[in-house]
């Protein structure tokens, strides 16, 4: 019995192993699409930040088209 008993304890540490190995790589995917989503978060503010810059900037530039044309 005692075979027996050791041969359940390697089987129980191996599925253990597997089941922290599934936790573990399912976390590293959780954190790699929340960086993913930061990521993209922080490019979508980034183009918003030119978007506007540009918006402000434009009458500037065509006041002084206008300006050098007359």
């Amino acid at each position: 019995m005692a075979a027996n008993t050791e041969i359940t304890t390697q089987k129980s540490l191996i599925r253990t192993r597997e089941v922290e190995l599934l936790e573990f790589l399912s976390q590293r995917r959780t954190w790699e699409d929340r960086d993913h989503e930061i990521w993209c978060s922080d490019v979508r503010a980034l183009v918003r930040g030119i978007r506007n810059g540009l918006l402000t900037v434009v009458p500037l530039w065509l006041a002084l088209a206008w300006w050098l044309a007359r």
